[in-house]
């Protein structure tokens, strides 16, 4: 008890001084995310009805927005995590203080999820006054939506590490967004839902079982605009928290390799 104890403090003292700078931060993050927000809502959820989608399609999209931030935001802080371990080597340092790695690894984790939830969260009143009586809240399962948020913040946080150890050099990160997140995300359901491509081109819908995105956009939409029309929301949070499982080791493990720090 008296080991969890400090490690727990340890881990608070970790997120206390990555907060330090949250202000900044989260004002950066927000402003930059919200504009995408706000002109794809309006374009999907004005524009596009005059090219004769429903006009339902405006909080379709929000789905897709809200699945979309912890991939983007996946991005920049490996960028800025690969930075650091070629420089700086803050982590490095985390990594010597009387702890264990997956406390200080763990403090990461959290930070890159606490921040991306704000994010998303805040982002749903702001599509309210976009949509207006287009999106209804009363369709809205609160606590299915607050939890699958989180879970796919957590796997995006983990992922975030994992490519942070795999990435060689900062030059090379690119690779990230262009052979990775974007195919991933692209053919994910942004666009699109699972089940009308599975009634037009059955086989690529097999296809995209196999890509974790799917359930990220497919889950958060049947919590934000219902089940119908969707993937089952609970074999999205089973197939999420797996992908959160095996990521979660992955990167320890790569991380382990690449910074050669004792577990």
């Amino acid at each position: 008890m008296k080991i969890l104890k400090h490690q727990i403090r340890i881990f608070c003292l970790l997120l206390q001084t990555k907060f330090a700078t949250i202000n900044r931060v989260l004002t950066d993050k927000s402003i930059d995310f919200y504009i995408w927000e706000v002109c794809t809502l309006l374009v999907s959820g004005y524009l596009m009805q005059s090219f004769g989608l429903s006009s339902d399609y405006g909080p379709f999209q929000l789905g897709s927005i809200l699945a979309s931030l912890g991939l983007f935001e996946m991005y920049g802080n490996a960028i800025t995590l690969i930075s650091d371990i070629e420089g700086e080597r803050v982590i490095s340092y985390y990594l010597t203080i009387p702890t264990n790695a997956i406390t200080v690894l763990s403090s990461y984790v959290f930070y890159y999820t606490i921040i991306n939830t704000i994010i998303t969260i805040v982002a749903i009143p702001i599509a309210k006054i976009i949509l207006l009586d287009k999106f209804i809240l009363a369709n809205v399962a609160w606590l299915q939506l607050l939890l699958f948020i989180v879970l796919m913040n957590f796997v995006c946080a983990t992922a975030t590490l994992l490519f942070s150890a795999f990435i060689p050099s900062i030059d090379k990160v690119g690779r990230i967004w262009m052979r990775i997140i974007f195919p991933l995300w692209f053919l994910g359901g942004f666009n699109f839902s699972w089940f009308s491509v599975n009634a037009k081109i059955p086989w690529i819908s097999y296809f995209m079982l196999l890509n974790p995105i799917t359930y990220m956009t497919e889950g958060i939409r049947a919590a934000l605009i219902g089940q119908d029309g969707n993937l089952n929301f609970w074999l999205c949070c089973v197939v999420l928290t797996i992908t959160f499982g095996v990521t979660s080791i992955l990167a320890y493990k790569a991380l382990k390799k690449r910074l050669d720090f004792v577990g």
